[in-house]
């Protein structure tokens, strides 16, 4: 399964932006380190909208790691994936439900491009 938009209607924040690479639906990316998460798939330069700040779900994750529930969540651009690692990674959001190491795929995050 694939990261989801788990928001309720109205609760989720989004802007739109153009892009200089081609963006695909539900794929996090990095544009000026911070995370954005395209909601279609779009060619580059063109004018897309992104998910800002809403609850997402069964994002792709490091399997050995477990989390807690309020644990800090970081992209990890060289692999593709959520973490609850820091280093060399780009804060974007807060753990709502515990992942056990196990898991391949997360619980809701609150994700936040603009995570502090």
């Amino acid at each position: 399964m694939a990261l989801q938009n788990r928001s309720l209607t109205h609760a989720e924040r989004t802007t739109q932006l153009t892009h200089t690479a081609a963006t695909t639906v539900l794929t996090p990316l990095l544009i000026n380190s911070r995370v954005w998460i395209p909601l279609n798939t779009a060619s580059a330069n063109a004018l897309n909208a992104y998910l800002w700040q809403g609850e997402i779900s069964d994002a792709p994750t490091n399997a050995p790691e477990a989390w807690a529930a309020g644990d800090k969540i970081y992209w990890d651009n060289t692999n593709s994936r959520f973490t609850n690692v820091a280093t060399s990674n780009t804060l974007c959001g807060h753990a709502i439900e515990p992942k056990a190491s196990a898991a391949t795929t997360s619980g809701l995050i609150f994700f936040n491009t603009f995570a502090a």
